[in-house]
């Protein structure tokens, strides 16, 4: 039944691709987020006892794994500069994938496929044949597919649903998440851990906040669901991004939308204010949050400085670095997780270092130098599409990121944003110049009245010419005895 139910969620994706329907990433976007819900409810109802190689988990890979079929066809049709920063991406995988089984045997193979999971989806974005409404679409799909998920995160955090609960217990994530009372226990809603639900909801709201046309229904009061629920998550790091690119927008933007960043900020202040007052639980999310006045001496933030400051003498050390498979997915799903072979999954830039050695590194901050490079080049030439603006602020955003985890290393909707900025339907428009011959105007023709009409005075055209003892014809430049 499984396999059946996994067949099921992969089967529309199949025929969205058979139909070159561009509805395929729209359909990508909610297996992505409740995939692992669906799981949960399987192995509950249906298993009886929780299957840790699930093959549900595994079709948000297979359902991106398709987008790549169309966008591979379409590579061609990229800029030189947008399939520059493609190829350099392919390098680093292609470096990674290749130490990775060596050391890590299949498990490389497993991380490759999460890495493609966003590489295909920023392909796909890129090369797609679009108008700014369809991409407009897409923004808009993530909205809808991230307010399911905070819906389900508050139901979550106030009855704790049995199979939740037992997919807690099973996996003895019972005192990392809290409590498995209401009120009591960390949401992650529909998705796999906190970390990645607070991802998914940060950066579904990230675009409303940006701009008003990537709304969905509720408008502000949205962003503020979903940002609500970041905050049941208990993690903190996506309010950084969030605040982050907020400010970026306007400062990268000649002050444009800084009244967005201010109205935000009301929107943040009220529900930190009065929302958390009334809100069960409310001591525990606080005193977690307070840690944020004094992050000298937090520990999740000490952590991480550690973490970078060895970490770099380690990347100097090790030129090739251990390869895909050496953390994030394959490392968890083969069993290679733990030890030096983890990786440095806290710290984005030593992780990126530590899967790509210098060579793979190099080349993946290549390409993200090579993007803003392109978009600013659109900008300078007269392009004013949306994405091109607010493409540079999420690229940075996410550079800022890496500092605390690897953003990039997965799916996630700036890919799709940063393959949209990419992508032709941004390029400015150039004016057409053409070059229009003169009229011809004899020289004793008024040049402000019509070929037939006479100057004041004079008789008709015809009767100048013979009276100057000319043909009429033959004085005509227009005219040709053939």
């Amino acid at each position: 039944m499984e396999y059946f139910i996994a067949l099921l969620i992969v089967l529309p994706a199949v025929v969205l691709a058979a139909q070159r329907s561009t509805y395929l990433l729209d359909y990508v976007f909610f297996v992505f987020s409740l995939n692992r819900g669906i799981r949960r409810l399987v192995d509950y109802y249906i298993n009886g006892a929780f299957n840790p190689l699930s093959s549900i988990s595994l079709t948000p890979l297979v359902v991106s794994a398709i987008l790549l079929v169309p966008a591979m066809a379409r590579f061609g049709q990229l800029t030189a500069s947008s399939r520059n920063v493609a190829t350099l991406i392919m390098v680093a995988l292609g470096h990674g994938l290749v130490i990775g089984f060596v050391n890590a045997g299949v498990g490389a193979f497993y991380s490759l496929g999460e890495w493609m999971a966003g590489f295909g989806a920023f392909l796909y974005a890129a090369t797609a044949p679009i108008t700014s409404q369809t991409a407009d679409r897409w923004m808009r799909s993530c909205g809808y597919a991230a307010l399911i998920v905070a819906v389900y995160g508050w139901y979550q955090y106030y009855t704790i649903p049995v199979w939740d609960a037992f997919w807690v217990t099973e996996v003895k994530f019972v005192g990392y998440l809290g409590q498995l009372r209401p009120t009591e226990m960390s949401v992650f809603s529909t998705m796999h851990e906190r970390g990645p639900c607070a991802s998914f909801l940060a950066w579904a709201a990230i675009p409303m906040i940006l701009n008003a046309r990537w709304r969905i229904i509720g408008s502000w009061a949205t962003v503020l669901l979903l940002l609500s629920v970041v905050v049941l998550t208990l993690t903190r790091s996506m309010f950084i991004i969030v605040g982050l690119v907020a400010m970026l927008q306007p400062a990268l933007s000649k002050g444009k939308g800084i009244g967005r960043v201010i109205v935000l900020a009301v929107l943040l202040g009220v529900g930190a204010t009065v929302g958390l007052q009334y809100m069960p639980g409310s001591e525990r999310i606080t005193k977690r949050y307070d840690t944020m006045k004094d992050m000298q001496n937090d520990g999740s933030f000490k952590g991480r400085m550690s973490i970078l400051t060895t970490g770099l003498p380690w990347v100097v050390q090790h030129p090739l670095g251990l390869g895909l498979g050496s953390s994030g997915f394959g490392a968890g799903r083969i069993g290679g997780a733990g030890g030096e072979k983890e990786g440095f999954c806290d710290s984005g830039y030593i992780e990126v270092f530590s899967q790509f050695g210098w060579i793979g590194g190099l080349a993946f901050f290549a390409a993200m130098a090579q993007i803003w490079s392109e978009l600013s080049r659109r900008i300078r030439l007269g392009g004013h599409d949306p994405f091109l603006n607010t493409g540079r602020v999420v690229l940075v955003g996410c550079l800022v990121f890496l500092a605390v985890g690897n953003v990039f290393g997965g799916f996630s909707l700036f890919w799709v944003f940063l393959g949209l900025s990419l992508n032709n339907m941004t390029l400015p428009f150039s004016t057409p110049q053409y070059w229009m011959p003169e009229t011809y105007q004899p020289e004793f023709q008024d040049p402000m009245q019509a070929w037939e009409t006479p100057a004041p005075g004079l008789p008709p055209t015809a009767e100048r010419a013979t009276a100057a003892g000319q043909d009429f014809h033959s004085s005509n430049p227009h005219f040709r005895i053939i």
